[in-house]
């Protein structure tokens, strides 16, 4: 039916946004599929991923006038990143999850320290500490890897991705706040805001600062104002 709920949800979430994402932009190329019986499933469709996903995605596309970022993690197929290059759709990318390099990253794109499914940068600097030793000997390379991190290294991950080459980074909060440490939560742990496969504690996070808190930190404020306009991404759209 062309898209018909899709297009006329996205006509009215117009009135209300410039940009949105789209959660498994895979899914637009292909889905599992299982059958009634509960049976092997299989892709549908199985071949002509290039033309289904351009068809599906032009016909959310030119509903609205809104920004289209798609989620495009984990195992891609090939058709994929050509088709939301041509269409101008970003795609996301979480340093810890591809090469790292943020000044490579395509303009077409979002760079984010973390998202809603893993763990904000100070729960993965103590969860994974095999990973994160070598990003910092790379990107840091300054002694020994600390512990913690220490503030000094959770700003220098927001600096890295407000430094990137894509055209928007978008943090979670939980990665700003980090980067401040009297602001800091007590337990890292309970940042995390969904495990994928777990069912219990998942989509509870709450912030633990009050907005009036954060209005009231001008140190916090002016050194991330100071640091966002230094990237060059002061600019208001």
């Amino acid at each position: 039916d062309g898209c018909k709920w899709w297009r006329r949800r996205l006509q009215h979430m117009e009135q209300y946004f410039h940009a949105y994402r789209i959660d498994h932009v895979l899914g637009f190329f292909r889905m599992w599929e299982i059958p009634k019986h509960g049976g092997g499933g299989q892709y549908v469709p199985e071949g002509g991923l290039r033309e289904w996903g351009l068809k599906n995605l032009r016909a959310i596309q030119t509903a609205s006038n809104m920004m289209i970022c798609g989620e495009d993690l984990g195992n891609v197929p090939p058709e994929v990143p050509p088709v939301l290059l041509e269409l101008g759709v970003l795609g996301l990318r979480i340093q810890r999850w591809c090469d790292g390099h943020t000044w490579k990253y395509d303009y077409l794109s979002v760079a984010a320290s973390s998202c809603h499914d893993c763990s904000p940068c100070r729960l993965w600097w103590n969860e994974e500490w095999g990973s994160v030793e070598g990003w910092y000997n790379f990107f840091i390379g300054k002694g020994e890897c600390p512990g913690g991190p220490p503030d000094w290294v959770s700003q220098h991950i927001i600096k890295l991705h407000a430094e990137s080459t894509s055209m928007w980074t978008i943090n979670p909060i939980q990665d700003y706040i980090d980067m401040w440490e009297k602001l800091r939560s007590q337990n890292c742990k309970n940042d995390i805001i969904n495990r994928p496969g777990q069912t219990e504690n998942c989509w509870v996070w709450r912030c633990h600062l009050r907005m009036e808190k954060l209005l009231e930190a001008n140190d916090f404020n002016n050194f991330l104002k100071k640091m966002l306009q230094g990237a060059g991404r002061g600019t208001v759209y």
